[in-house]
Formats: C-alpha cells, structure tokens, sequence
C-alpha cells in the first residue's frame, strides 16, 4: 500500500490534472494563433490576387521587385 496520505495523494492529482489542463489550453491557444496567421495570409493573397487582376483588366501591371 501507498505510504502517502490519502488526502495529498488527492491534492497531488488534483494539482497534476490543473497542470494537465493548463497545459492543453496552451496547446489550444497556440493552435488558434496559427489558424489566425494562416487565415491572415490567404486573406492577403486574395487580395494581391484580385489588385493583380483589376490591373491585368486595365491593361497595366504594376511590377514591384
């Protein structure tokens, strides 16, 4: 048998899960950031798509290097 009182074998798992949980809603936040970043850059390719096509229907392209 545990040598380890029951009360702080509870205290210890209750401390670990919280860890456990913290831990997974970092894991969760980071992943909505990258979700975020991803969305942003489709969003910005869109729209240097549709500049790129509004000047291609006027006749002139506007190269930046």
């Amino acid at each position: 048998m545990s040598s380890i009182p029951a009360a702080i074998r509870q205290a210890l798992q209750a401390q670990q899960q919280s860890t456990a949980q913290k831990v997974d809603l970092a894991v969760v936040k980071k992943q909505l950031d990258v979700q975020k970043q991803t969305g942003d850059a489709i969003n910005a390719l869109l729209e240097q798509a549709v500049s790129v096509q509004k000047q291609i229907a006027s006749g002139h392209l506007d190269v930046k290097l």
